[in-house]
């Protein structure tokens, strides 16, 4: 039997944390800590595996888990009745036939998401998508710059939780806090989901530059323009003044775009380096969500008709997904920026 909860305190609360994968695993260690965790697993092998070894055997496989306060389930229909905070960690290709059938037990249910990417047949964030599914959900967005795998060895982080009102009534910033993981707080859930999906793309195109043997300088400059240009299409999206030098924009970006552990920046290296984007995929352990992210918003941006706003993404669309020569659009991209 999972352990529920209902009515208990943000300081001692049961989750679920909807997700097998690096963030999934990541958020489950630390909130575990001081609260009881319902972890749903999509494959009884990988859970099985989970309770014998107490760790994850697929990702994140040196962090260790306290099963105590955690109860692995492989049934979506038990996590999701037995927590009013539902945590969701799985990419976005398979929100849809993960959540479709679960419509009512979400209701009234506070629902934090870490999707990045857009729900691809429809073409809409997961905010939309999930309030489309159960419009009484209390729906948030949990983004960095943070990566899972600095969150699972406990090294200094940064979240962002973006709602538009479940602060009002609780402060679930609380259950999130630690020694090492510091939380901000936003009310920019548009701008913040946009933001955590668009990023993506520019880490792949960042990471092709660094495989085509561009240096730091360039580097520099680029994401300079990818910032720029996500102020433009943010504003777009979702007309409303936001500094986007703050962690959940900028930060965000940068961490992404640096860092090693970034699957997007590796995927984009991968591609620079000459592979195949067949190829390139196929090489990845984990799921990139730049790659079918780039495809979704450029249909967006498209069909809002903001090309001439967007050459970073525009490129980006052409090197992924018709086959363009990835040197001479970043070629392109370098008479653009000034």
């Amino acid at each position: 039997m999972l352990k529920g909860s209902g009515q208990n305190t943000p300081e001692l609360m049961s989750i679920s944390v909807i997700g097998g994968g690096s963030w999934g695993t990541a958020l489950t260690s630390i909130l575990s800590k001081k609260n009881q965790v319902n972890w749903w697993i999509r494959r009884e092998k990988l859970a099985t595996q989970i309770k014998i070894k107490k760790r994850n055997t697929k990702y994140l496989t040196n962090c260790k888990l306290n099963l105590k306060n955690i109860e692995v389930t492989t049934s979506l229909e038990k996590a999701l009745q037995s927590s009013n905070l539902i945590i969701v960690a799985v990419p976005s290709s398979f929100i849809e036939e993960t959540f479709n059938a679960f419509a009512n037990l979400l209701k009234n249910k506070t629902l934090l998401s870490t999707v990045k990417g857009v729900i691809p047949e429809k073409l809409i964030t997961p905010q939309k998508y999930f309030l489309q599914l159960e419009n009484t959900i209390n729906y948030g967005v949990i983004s960095g710059p943070c990566h899972a795998e600095e969150i699972a060895n406990e090294m200094k982080s940064y979240l962002t939780i973006s709602s538009s009102n479940l602060f009002s009534k609780h402060n679930f910033s609380k259950v999130f806090k630690s020694s090492f993981i510091s939380v901000k707080l936003s009310s920019d859930v548009i701008g913040s989901e946009y933001a955590a999906i668009i990023k993506n793309i520019y880490a792949i195109m960042v990471g092709i530059s660094y495989g085509l043997g561009y240096g730091d300088n360039f580097i520099a400059v680029l994401i300079t323009a990818c910032t720029n240009e996500m102020k433009r299409l943010l504003h777009h999206l979702d007309p409303k003044e936001r500094i986007v030098s703050q962690p959940e924009y900028l930060g965000d970006l940068l961490v992404t775009c640096y860092s090693p552990h970034s699957r997007n920046r590796t995927l984009g290296k991968t591609i620079g380096m000459g592979y195949s984007v067949e190829n390139a995929n196929a090489k990845m352990t984990m799921v990139a969500e730049g790659y079918s992210a780039t495809a979704s918003i450029f249909k967006i941006i498209k069909n809002l008709k903001l090309q001439k706003q967007t050459q970073i993404i525009n490129s980006a669309y052409k090197i992924l997904h018709q086959e363009k020569d990835a040197k001479k659009e970043i070629k392109k991209l370098s008479h653009l920026i000034p």
